[in-house]
C-alpha cells in the first residue's frame, strides 16, 4: 500500500478543513502533539496545537498529513494529485473549489485522453491533474 503524505508548516488543520469542505474529504484520525504521551521523543519544539498526525480520505483514497514536517516549503514541481471524477460536472466543481485562493496551472479544457482536464495548485501549494473518467 502507498500512501502519500503532505507535510504543512502550522496550517494543517486549516488544510484538513478546507478539503473537507471544498471537495468532500473524510477526516478519519487527528492526532496532535499536545496529545502525545510524556517522552516521546519527538520534537518538543513543535507548538501543542500542530498536527502530529492525520488521515483523511480524499476521493477514496487515504492521505496523511501532518505539521511535524521537515519546515521546508510545500513544492510541487515535481509531483501531484491526479483525479478522475464521473463527469464534467464534477470536475469542473472540484476544479473551481481547488482553484479558489490557488493558482490556475491549465485552465479546463477537452483532451485527447478525456472530456475534459485541468490542473490546478490551490491555496496551500498542492497541485492537482483534474480529469473525466473516459
Amino acid at each position: 500500500m502507498l500512501i502519500p503524505s503532505i507535510a504543512f508548516s502550522g496550517n494543517c488543520d486549516e488544510a484538513i478543513a478546507y478539503y473537507k469542505e471544498a471537495i468532500g474529504a473524510e477526516v478519519k484520525e487527528i492526532n496532535y502533539f499536545r496529545d502525545a504521551p510524556p517522552n516521546h521523543g519527538m520534537d518538543e519544539s513543535l507548538p501543542p496545537n500542530f498536527v502530529m498526525h492525520s488521515e483523511i480520505l480524499l476521493f477514496d483514497s487515504k492521505v496523511v498529513m501532518t505539521d511535524g514536517g521537515t519546515g521546508l516549503p510545500i513544492t510541487t514541481d515535481s509531483y501531484y494529485f491526479t483525479i478522475f471524477l464521473n463527469s464534467d460536472e464534477e470536475v469542473t466543481s472540484v476544479f473551481n473549489k481547488l482553484a479558489d485562493g490557488g493558482q490556475i496551472v491549465e485552465a479546463l479544457a477537452p483532451q485527447f485522453w478525456t472530456s475534459l482536464f485541468g490542473f490546478v495548485k490551490d491555496r496551500f501549494g498542492i497541485s492537482w491533474s483534474i480529469n473525466t473518467k473516459s
